[in-house]
């Protein structure tokens, strides 16, 4: 039976006012906060340490630089890499009511593009994940930060000012870095087959390498089936039957000592699955490429 956990909605009024529904702030995450949604658009960034980003069914390992633009009603939270005290993990966020992006498109002349283009991510709930390698996003968000701290005069106008900012940077990352997203993808899906070839015995957890990937596993499987023919489990189950084939073939090894060289404690699973996949057994597959183990092979 699948359990569904309750996700806390987090109201705008917790951060601020109607007549200026947008705020920007500085987070230190914990294990205290639960998975949550906003009633309000939030762009945030890593700014000191590492951890966990768990957004909207996947999650992935987070570090300085890593920047989110967050739809409302998208579910997420941070987790720091641990509980110790020297390992926090800092959040600069700006939160914004949808409201606010209605007001800046109708008032400043920004291209018809980037109002196709965040209408549509909120129309679909679609959050995006960016580097911000130079800094520049997170300058902007400190600057923000420090004008909703200290509300100076005309600190309203900077922090729309800071915002028109933000939006320009992502829609402008996003544009550019879609081919170079997809070209990262393709080169971490081939270094993935490469690994499985070469280390073929390890556990392969879809939900790992999604992570380490910064996909989803449905991405993940979609990837690896697109550039395999495959699925990532029978994939793995080739590439094993492969090398097991070439230790058959070039060693005198016992059959047992075969199979869990490359990932199999079960050597009946293995026989079974190794006659699926060649059309033979093991033992019969190694008579035919004339090699016998050097102590013979009595109860494989």
């Amino acid at each position: 039976m699948t359990v569904h956990r309750p996700i806390h909605v987090t109201p705008g009024s917790l951060f601020f006012a109607p007549e200026l529904p947008i705020h920007a702030n500085r987070a230190t995450e914990s294990f205290q906060l639960q998975e949550h949604t906003h009633d309000f658009i939030e762009i945030c960034i890593v700014a000191e340490g590492e951890g966990e980003h768990y957004i909207d069914g996947t999650h992935f390992k987070v570090a300085r630089g890593d920047l989110f633009y967050i739809p409302v009603g998208v579910s997420h939270v941070f987790r720091p890499r641990s509980a110790a005290s020297d390992k926090r993990l800092f959040v600069y966020n700006c939160v914004f009511a949808s409201s606010v992006m209605e007001d800046v498109f109708r008032l400043f002349p920004l291209e018809r593009g980037m109002r196709t283009f965040f209408g549509e991510l909120e129309e679909k709930k679609r959050w995006i994940a960016l580097r911000d390698a130079a800094g520049e996003a997170e300058r902007t968000l400190q600057r923000l930060f420090v004008e909703s701290k200290q509300r100076a005069e005309g600190y309203s106008a900077r922090l729309y000012a800071g915002l028109i900012e933000l939006l320009v940077f992502v829609y402008r990352r996003s544009r550019s870095g879609a081919s170079s997203a997809a070209s990262r993808e393709e080169g971490g899906i081939r270094e993935l087959l490469g690994r499985i070839d070469r280390d073929c015995a390890r556990t392969f957890r879809a939900g790992d390498i999604a992570a380490e990937l910064g996909v989803s596993v449905r991405q993940l499987q979609r990837l690896v089936k697109s550039a395999s023919g495959m699925s990532l489990g029978a994939y793995v189950q080739e590439a094993r039957i492969k090398e097991s084939c070439r230790l058959l073939g070039e060693t005198a090894d016992k059959i047992g000592a075969i199979a869990a060289a490359v990932g199999y404690q079960d050597l009946k699973f293995f026989n079974r699955l190794f006659k699926q996949r060649t059309g033979m057994t093991p033992r019969e597959y190694r008579r035919r490429s004339g090699k016998t183990a050097a102590h013979g092979e009595r109860g494989e």
